[in-house]
């Protein structure tokens, strides 16, 4: 676009009314002088927002604590060294190109629904342990609640808030439906629980709704069900003169604004049978269920498909094992595989991985609703390349270390272009060769979609100015 001669003004943080207008009295888009003045008197002649802003309504964070392998599910490297590409052989997927390990074929079936991300990682702040990471990824800041040790210290008001929490402030759900929910189990760091889940400084307005329970049972709400001397009809009487009584004291309920907008949807969800009715699993039919697949993590998917069907906007679906346990037979096992890796993935990580994940994405598409929810898939980094090399002193027989250098997620929805491969990594998976991802940019690809600008500042408890994201900006890319 070529622009009137002369110095460049700003209007605010917008274009200047000098860069719209072009040569020769001639106009942007067929917007006269008149159009662009109403225009710009209504806020609305900032560009054109980037490619994929606004694009999702909704977002399912799958987060795999304790951290998978990407070389041994994402990204397999068939012509590497034994030491290297290990003992998983790589599956041929529904998109040209893409091959995955042999230890995910119903996500291979799936493939046209997602795109991966080879090409993420981080030179990491602090020690390369999980809890430095955890922080990374899920608030989009560089560590600060951890001791020199390394060690992660308990949640506080203090801290800087989750990408959920902040969601559930710009992008808030309808008055009668969750804006963050955490469900499966916490995201757990050492002995510390919640590490960068909470809303920190915002306030616990802002904090998730949390339902930890096993959803293959039927799930007891706390806080969602009135005492038997309280009807609903007495309650919202008595919510009504509050109300009122709240307005004759105008200076005093502006001083509680937070705490009344948390008080009144709280009554809004009591009174909503949507909403609570999106935890009765036990009205989906058994054959669904069993797509899922009968276990805590593939039933808090099926959750999580509910929840997004009833308005919720943020959903955290964690992985039940802590970050840094030891990896142990069964559904619910860690994903830290610092030993024995392969038999670990093979019998039991994956194949309860695989199905869920491949079920829901397949459900959530059949439904239309991966048009406007964007799904991640992600841990908060990868395993060393080289099987047995220590980059610690905490690598036994056939384990894999912490790799935060190079690592894979998956992405699907919310406006992104499915059935692709993003980025690169060497010949090894240990650094990125093409298109280099930061998790900051992960983050701020997840705001971008939501229509909020990771840019966007607020202040922390010293008055401070932060922006939702530390730095970096969102994957265009991807849509």
């Amino acid at each position: 676009m070529f622009s009137i001669q002369g110095p460049r003004g700003r209007l605010c943080d917008r274009s200047s009314r000098r860069e719209l207008l072009t040569i020769g009295g001639s106009t942007l888009l067929g917007l006269s002088l008149t159009d662009l003045l109403r225009l710009e008197a209504a806020g609305e002649t900032s560009r054109a927002q980037p490619v994929g802003f606004g694009r999702a309504d909704s977002v399912v964070l799958v987060y795999l604590q304790g951290s998978p392998s990407h070389i041994d599910l994402w990204d397999p490297k068939p012509d590497a060294p034994l030491e290297i590409r290990g003992e998983f052989k790589p599956i041929a997927t529904n998109t040209p190109g893409l091959f995955l390990g042999e230890v995910l074929p119903k996500l291979a079936q799936q493939s046209q629904h997602f795109t991966v991300v080879r090409s993420i990682g981080v030179d990491p702040k602090g020690l390369r342990n999980h809890g430095a990471a955890i922080y990374m990824m899920l608030t989009g800041h560089d560590p600060t609640n951890f001791s020199p040790t390394g060690l992660a210290q308990p949640p506080s008001r203090n801290d800087l808030p989750s990408l959920g929490a902040n969601i559930a402030r710009y992008r808030p759900a309808e008055r009668d439906s969750f804006s963050n929910v955490a469900l499966c189990g916490p995201v757990l760091e050492g002995k510390e629980s919640g590490v960068a889940q909470s809303a920190g400084l915002l306030g616990p307005a802002y904090d998730p709704y949390r339902v930890y329970d096993d959803p293959t049972r039927p799930i007891q709400l706390t806080g969602f069900s009135l005492p038997a001397d309280m009807p609903l009809e007495r309650l919202v009487s008595r919510v009504d003169l509050r109300r009122k009584l709240d307005e004759s004291f105008a200076e005093l309920r502006q001083r509680h604004t937070s705490f009344d907008a948390h008080y009144d949807c709280a009554l809004a969800l009591v009174q909503s049978s949507r909403a609570i009715g999106a935890f009765h699993l036990e009205s989906e039919k058994p054959e669904l269920r069993e797509r899922y697949g009968m276990t805590k993590f593939g039933q808090s998917l099926l959750l999580a498909r509910r929840l997004i069907e009833a308005g919720t906007r943020f959903v955290q679906v964690t992985w039940p094992a802590r970050s840094d346990d030891e990896p142990m037979p069964g559904p619910d096992g860690s994903w830290d595989t610092h030993r024995n890796n392969f038999p670990m993935l093979r019998e039991h990580r994956c194949p309860i991985f695989d199905h869920s994940l491949s079920g829901f994405l397949e459900d959530m598409a059949a439904r239309g609703l991966l048009q406007r929810t964007l799904v991640v898939a992600v841990g908060e980094f990868g395993r060393s390349p080289k099987i047995g090399a220590p980059t610690t002193d905490n690598v036994g027989p056939g384990g894999r270390d912490h790799w935060p250098e190079c690592y894979s997620f998956l992405i699907a929805g919310g406006g992104t272009q499915p059935g692709q491969i993003y980025g690169q990594s060497d010949r090894h998976g240990g650094w990125p060769k093409l298109d280099p991802v930061h998790p900051y940019d992960l983050v701020a690809t997840i705001f971008h979609s939501l229509g909020i600008d990771p840019r966007t500042e607020y202040y922390d408890t010293l008055r401070r100015p932060r922006q939702l994201v530390q730095r970096g900006k969102p994957l265009l890319g991807l849509f």
